[in-house]
């Protein structure tokens, strides 16, 4: 089956290696780097701050996660992929945003479904650091994210490069506890060109600005 076939049977697809190593190295250190600076930022010069600009700690769907959303360098990867996903969708996609976060130990996902912007939704495996797992207990742990398929709940494990399509709006998806020290994920979030919605950029002028920059609030996955 290819994966055209199997993300229209079951609104989600795996893709391995999306991106070579050499990349994912590359977006991790950036991802680790950036929440560093920003925590910096807030505690000791929190009057150039910018929760819109800079990201943040205050995501409600993974309390305590550093998040952001538009990133001009993960919003050129969401421009970069897209004639990919749609090889292995079958669709013909409007880019909206990107979205990362770094998840830390004892962050979850909840259980969620998406908006309109994010109706061809992927999550992208970054890299991670699960060296405070006991091995024993969890030999091959990854923290897998969960989505709801025909009524089936489903795990799926995505190692750093690998990716996970899926129909944001039409099947929940979420992550249970996290045990790991932390794990960068970024979400390329598009729509159908063919769809309900047609929604392009996520209603900002061009890729790489905050929501603000256009119209309405921001709301994530």
């Amino acid at each position: 089956m290819t994966s055209q076939e199997f993300f229209k049977k079951n609104q989600y697809v795996i893709l391995r290696n999306f991106i070579p190593a050499d990349t994912t190295c590359l977006l991790y250190q950036y991802c680790l780097n950036q929440t560093l600076a920003i925590d910096y930022k807030i505690f000791n010069d929190k009057k150039c701050y910018d929760p819109d600009w800079d990201g943040k700690f205050s995501d409600i769907q993974a309390p305590g996660a550093y998040s952001r959303y538009g990133d001009p360098l993960m919003d050129s990867l969401l421009y970069l992929c897209q004639d990919k996903i749609k090889d292995n969708t079958g669709l013909d996609l409007n880019p909206n945003y990107s979205y990362w976060r770094l998840y830390q130990h004892g962050n979850v996902l909840k259980r969620h479904m998406d908006r309109s912007s994010c109706e061809i939704s992927t999550t992208l495996c970054l890299g991670y650091d699960v060296s405070n797992v006991d091995r024993d207990m969890y030999p091959d742990y990854t923290w897998p994210i969960w989505v709801e398929s025909k009524n089936i709940e489903i795990p799926i494990d995505l190692r750093p490069g690998d990716m996970l399509i899926y129909r944001g709006c039409d099947i929940e998806h979420w992550r249970e506890k996290y045990l790991g020290l932390n794990h960068a994920q970024v979400f390329l979030h598009f729509s159908d060109a063919n769809g309900p919605y047609k929604n392009i950029n996520d209603g900002r002028p061009r890729l790489g600005l905050p929501k603000k920059a256009g119209n309405g609030e921001i709301n994530h996955e």
